[in-house]
């Protein structure tokens, strides 16, 4: 299903990371299923408006965190109370407006930090301004660590902020950039940031032509045939992205210089992008084998066994094995989740919305649709994962199966109002269109937002 978080809170420094993954690592954006989900930070009850002094104090000790663990608890710990964190960010930046030059209250680390967790709390504008000092900063300095940072920050913003049309904007002002070693180095995968852009633009002809110049700077190297086989698949063709996928596939066994275990780590990764590019092209037998095969090699992994699970369900056939490996995903979830939490990764166990969902579906599947209904509703009420139109459906379909057709009409109408996060959201929303107007209902589709101009440091 590819619906799980990505771990916003510990993803720093993602794209100087990203260095590696040409021999160690793969492309794009699709979901690890080696980690430990990352899960939201714990919500904490509501304050009362925080006093401005104290949360001025704790903001300015954002610059003293120079370590990457450090920035990191620092974050943590901030967001933890979102409606305090929300009151923190917009101070921050009236503070940093009213200073000017090096009077401004924030360094370039404090900066970043508030940057992040307006970011967390989806303030997207005053993520925007931060990113964008540290970004003008970093280039003063002619500091390469700092300015990956800094854009890394500005990308995933536009990423999460659907403005595909600025994360183009900014790749290329990147890409363009004379800069120390660490620029230069980065720019490859900038470009697949920017081929990303593109491809989610609609503009396949120029994403594949930049995608096929990758292949060719680095010698036909697997990485970026995947990428390749990203962008097909984002324009819907399928029997191309699996072919190229599975190119990719032959190219990385043959490649030289990675350790066997790291390689086929790698391997898993693209064969369980293929598992999904299956069910695209609704060749369900062959997704069904490659998880099957991930999981005989990782036993211990929820998210193959989800995902077997949910495909299994949402196509009528094997429901008691599909309800015996849901129910082990949730699980070894919960397993994985405790030991995050001994690990001081995260601040409490909570069950995976993705994982709920399946268990609601494969039961709704078996008919039980008061056993289904329970998972469903906790699902959909995950406010951090639950904001997703195929959780809301399964939730309204059991409703109607259960006779409550009221609440099952307001729940495909909250589901039309959350993005759409893959090609299969598009039909699903025709699908859930047509279910609203079988009941006679007008579907409250939202209008379309207004993306507001780049915004620029005062």
């Amino acid at each position: 299903m590819e619906r799980a978080g990505n771990g916003f809170l510990l993803r720093f420094g993602a794209l100087a990371a990203g260095l590696a993954l040409l021999v160690a690592g793969a492309g794009g954006r699709a979901q690890d299923p080696d980690l430990p989900k990352k899960k939201a930070e714990k919500k904490a009850e509501p304050k009362t408006p925080a006093n401005a002094e104290e949360l001025k104090a704790e903001l300015l000790e954002f610059n003293k965190a120079k370590t990457e663990s450090a920035q990191r608890d620092a974050l943590r710990a901030f967001v933890k109370d979102k409606a305090r964190a929300k009151q923190g960010v917009t101070l921050a930046a009236k503070l940093q407006k009213a200073g000017k030059g090096t009077d401004r209250p924030f360094t370039f680390t404090g900066a970043l930090l508030v940057g992040k967790a307006a970011h967390f709390v989806k303030d997207y504008d005053t993520a925007e301004y931060f990113y964008e000092f540290c970004a003008e900063t970093a280039t003063r300095l002619e500091s390469g660590e700092k300015m990956l940072q800094a854009f890394d920050g500005l990308m995933d913003l536009y990423w999460d902020a659907k403005r595909y049309g600025d994360l183009a904007d900014v790749c290329e002002r990147f890409v363009e950039m004379k800069g120390p070693k660490e620029v230069d180095d980065a720019r490859p995968f900038v470009l697949e940031k920017l081929v990303q852009a593109k491809a989610m633009q609609g503009n396949t002809d120029e994403a594949l032509r930049i995608s096929e110049s990758l292949i060719q700077l680095t010698e036909g190297s697997w990485y970026f045939v995947q990428l390749k086989g990203w962008v097909l698949r984002q324009a819907g063709r399928y029997p191309a992205a699996i072919e190229t996928y599975e190119e990719s596939l032959t190219k990385l066994e043959a490649f030289r210089g990675i350790p066997r275990e790291q390689k086929d780590r790698m391997k898993d990764r693209i064969r369980y992008s293929l598992s999904g590019l299956y069910v695209d092209n609704k060749d369900i037998d062959k997704a069904a084998a490659e998880l099957q095969g991930l999981i005989k090699r990782h036993p211990d992994n929820p998210t193959y066994k989800n995902d077997l699970g949910f495909i299994w369900a949402d196509h009528d056939v094997k429901l008691d094995e599909a309800e015996t490996l849901v129910k082990e995903a949730l699980d070894l979830d919960k397993k994985r989740q405790e030991k995050a939490v001994a690990d001081g990764l995260i601040d409490e166990v909570k069950e995976t919305s993705a994982y709920l969902d399946s268990m609601g579906w494969v039961l709704f599947k078996k008919k039980d649709y008061k056993g289904a209904l329970p998972y469903l509703k906790k699902a959909a009420a995950d406010e951090d994962e639950g904001d997703h139109l195929e959780i809301w459906d399964h939730l309204a379909d059991c409703q109607l199966a259960l006779g409550e057709k009221a609440a099952a009409i307001e729940s495909w109408q909250r589901g039309l109002t959350f993005d759409d996060v893959s090609k299969r959201d598009v039909e699903r929303r025709r699908r859930v269109i047509a279910k609203l107007k079988e009941q006679g209902v007008e579907p409250r589709v939202p209008p379309k937002r207004d993306v507001p101009p780049k915004r620029k440091i005062d």
